[in-house]
């Protein structure tokens, strides 16, 4: 075991700090999770971050420095991009005659030296500073280079990073290297860092003083940076030209669509909508990345249970599955999970949306069109026509596209649609309530799910949290799952939006058995049906996100937001 530590690992251990064991260990999960050995040390708890530091700059031969007497301010914001900062966990200091000065935890890190040296094309010089002072002064440094990124001024100048959009003759956006007008810049880079942080939606907001550009990362908008107000007419027009829209027609809102080629193989659709306020044109960018929804049940975070009935649905002939909830719980994610594993060569599978978000080969899709009467019902009359064996519908808003999909189910088609409802029980009476029988309900409907999408925890920061048992049991917890629990709570770093990163979903899964089809016959209300679901010991949404909290996944915040 000696031969395999070497270096640091091998100074903690002859200095009796850690043992060989604890240094192999801390090796192999540095290798793994491709972090520094100083990390795992650190964060394992085995050695105090500052002895550790001390160590390190005697096996390096480097200064040290406490960080926490540093001036932040006075590190220069452009020099090195954000994301070799975060990727090697440096924080440029200052330079000085054509050397920069490079504060780092793990000097045996050559390939970030290497990397900034070939980027800033200046000589570097380590400085040691302690794991945890770094990470929370780089926090904070890229805290403020977000807070002032990238800026205009009046006239539309000031430069910022040079990587850039640019359209080409069919109006797609490509990667480009060649100079650009600064507000044009502006406008690609706040495209290019949405991409990177992994934003569904970017908003350009136009107040009476003020001209505000926020991202939605993880279902939580935050605001990125302000442009001067009188900017607005123009960014807007920018974002029109973009996506194909009629930049003279500022009186009604318009939709349109950006193809953003990011690599060779890799492509973005971006929809954008505008909407004319008192201060001017908000505009609206989704952004529709496939690599951020992966089409697998196992993805969702549904219980095992709750799989099984879902698998169990979609094996069947005919019948009607409902996916319930609030706009943005990821209800579409959850059909095309489902329709992935029916999309097969033997079967004939169509599609409505407004507008289709995700786009799957052998699976026909349509998007309404209400300027040509294009709408579901009529696109569902079609469907009809065309011999299909599966049919989604995007969401159920009318009684006439309920009686058609009603329709469809009964004479041997499997449909999925949506509906906007509070939970699984209370669907029904919203089906009744837009005229649909009772007995059509019952003999159709063969699964409803209801669901929520919620932030899950950063792996790098969470901390854990110990909670006195009664409040654990008011909070909805069993006496006998307290002894397991893991609970924890958000911190923030820099591989995170305020100690979350990435969603989780809460689901209720309601198969409608031979009893709820009989309580739905009789005109039984929600309660009943919420009833005959404990009776059957269905996990509703509330147990759903407790078991998520439970296994700390998500915050306990995160499950009283939501459920």
């Amino acid at each position: 075991m000696s031969k395999s530590i070497n270096g640091l690992a091998r100074r903690l251990v002859n200095d009796g700090l850690i043992t060989e064991s604890q240094a192999l260990v801390a090796t192999q999960k540095a290798n793994q999770q491709r972090s520094s050995f100083v990390r795992q040390i650190v964060r394992s708890k085995l050695v105090d971050s500052r002895l550790i530091a001390i160590e390190a700059a005697g096996e390096f031969n480097i200064p040290m420095l406490d960080l926490r007497v540093f001036d932040l301010k006075v590190c220069p914001e452009k020099l090195v991009i954000p994301a070799l900062i975060e990727k090697h966990a440096v924080l440029p200091l200052v330079v000085r005659k054509r050397c920069l000065y490079l504060a780092t935890a793990d000097p045996s890190n050559i390939l970030a030296t290497d990397e900034i040296k070939f980027h800033t094309g200046l000589a570097v010089e380590l400085i040691l500073v302690e794991d945890e002072v770094l990470e929370a002064a780089i926090n904070t440094f890229l805290a403020r280079l977000r807070k002032n990124y990238p800026t205009l001024d009046s006239t539309g100048a000031n430069t910022p990073e040079p990587s850039k959009l640019s359209t080409d003759e069919e109006g797609d956006a490509l990667l480009s290297l060649t100079d650009e007008t600064p507000l044009v810049q502006f406008i690609n880079n706040l495209l290019l860092d949405a991409i990177k942080l992994g934003a569904s939606d970017i908003h350009f907001e136009p107040y009476e003083k003020i001209y505000r550009v926020r991202y939605r990362v993880d279902g939580i908008l935050c605001e990125i940076t302000r442009a001067p107000i009188n900017l607005a007419p123009r960014l807007a027009s920018r974002i029109k030209v973009m996506s194909q829209m009629n930049i003279s027609e500022k009186r009604i809102p318009q939709d349109g669509r950006i193809k953003l080629s990011i690599r060779k193989n890799q492509a973005l659709d971006v929809r954008v909508n505008t909407l004319p306020t008192v201060w001017g044109e908000k505009v609206v960018l989704r952004i529709m990345n496939p690599r951020n929804t992966p089409l697998n049940l196992d993805s969702l975070g549904l219980e095992h249970q709750q799989k099984n009935h879902y698998l169990k649905a979609l094996e069947k002939q005919q019948g009607i599955i409902l996916i319930t909830g609030p706009t943005g719980s990821g209800k579409t994610v959850s059909l095309y999970s489902g329709l992935s594993i029916l999309n097969t060569p033997e079967r004939n599978i169509s599609t409505v949306e407004d507008p289709v978000e995700i786009n799957i080969e052998g699976i026909n899709q349509v998007s309404v069109n209400s300027k040509t009467g294009l709408g579901f019902a009529a696109t569902l009359r079609a469907f009809l026509r065309q011999d299909p064996d599966i049919v989604m519908v995007g969401e159920i808003r009318d009684l006439e596209t309920a009686e058609i999909a009603i329709r469809a189910a009964q004479t041997g088609h499997l449909v999925l649609s949506t509906l906007h409802t509070l939970n699984a029980a209370s669907t029904i009476s919203r089906l009744r309530g837009m005229g649909i029988p009772a007995f059509n309900l019952a003999n159709t409907v063969s699964l409803i799910i209801a669901q929520r999408l919620a932030r899950k925890l950063c792996e790098n920061c969470k901390e854990r949290l110990e909670f006195p048992e009664n409040v654990l049991i008011e909070e909805g917890f069993k006496p006998q799952q307290i002894a397991s629990l893991q609970l924890f709570r958000a911190v923030g770093c820099s591989h995170c939006l305020e100690g979350y990163k990435g969603r989780i979903g809460f689901y209720e899964v309601v198969p409608i058995s031979e009893s709820m089809a009989g309580i739905i016959m009789a005109n039984g209300d929600s309660s009943q049906i919420e009833a005959q679901a404990r009776r059957e010991n269905l996990i509703n949404l509330r147990q759903s996100a407790l078991l998520k909290v439970g296994a700390g996944l998500t915050s306990l915040d995160e499950a009283n937001r939501l459920t």
